[in-house]
């Protein structure tokens, strides 16, 4: 696996202006970016988040997962911190696809839960890898984070391949009906710690404007 530099810019964002780095896997020709605000090389550990590409809850504002939810979550906590990192890698459907999604989508639709469908459609419940993260992060000077995240499968993964979790931080917002079962199912199939009672409700104005 090669993970190389291409470029970097600026991006502005409503939070703050962060500095965009791209990357490319020569294995699969895809690409991922990392957003970085502030200094974080030097050894300190960085607020972090790692987080797959969601393209319906992303961009989409869709109301079925809480991952657009957790983007803006992220990036609001890494510009109060001042100092940051998220690493957006092109996973979409916990690595299935997008296409492959929707047909899981469909499945859901029908009855299925999220882990059920991803089953039936012959994958894993979770297909994404994360050693990827470890010359990204090499390449930003990072070498330890706190990392936001539900996830402690992600944690022992990443711990794994090398990158020095030094603390878990949940990041638990963007509860709503469309949502309540599958966040009920990454709960109980999938290991994340956390509870419904533990999250911010999406707002009114994201349900007028998601709905």
């Amino acid at each position: 696996m090669t993970i190389r530099f291409i470029a970097a810019s600026r991006l502005p964002t409503p939070w703050a202006t962060f500095t965009m780095h791209g990357f490319e896997d020569d294995a699969t020709g895809k690409d991922h970016i990392a957003l970085t605000l502030g200094d974080v090389s030097g050894g300190e550990p960085v607020l972090g988040r790692v987080h797959s590409e969601c393209l319906t809850g992303d961009a989409l504002f869709s109301m079925r997962c809480d991952c657009g939810y957790q983007l803006q979550e992220a990036l609001k906590r890494i510009a109060e911190e001042g100092r940051g990192v998220l690493l957006y890698l092109r996973q979409e459907g916990r690595g299935i696809g997008l296409l492959n999604k929707i047909r899981a989508y469909h499945l859901q639709d029908q009855g299925a839960d999220t882990v059920e469908a991803n089953e039936q459609l012959g994958f894993g419940a979770d297909m994404r890898r994360y050693d990827l993260c470890v010359p990204m992060l090499n390449h930003l000077g990072i070498t330890a984070l706190k990392l936001m995240t539900n996830n402690p499968r992600k944690v022992d993964a990443l711990t794994r391949d090398g990158v020095n979790v030094v603390e878990r931080l949940p990041i638990t917002t963007g509860l709503n009906p469309h949502n309540e079962q599958y966040l009920s199912t990454k709960a109980g199939k999938l290991g994340h710690m956390m509870a419904l009672d533990d999250f911010t409700q999406a707002s009114d104005v994201d349900i007028e404007r998601k709905g």
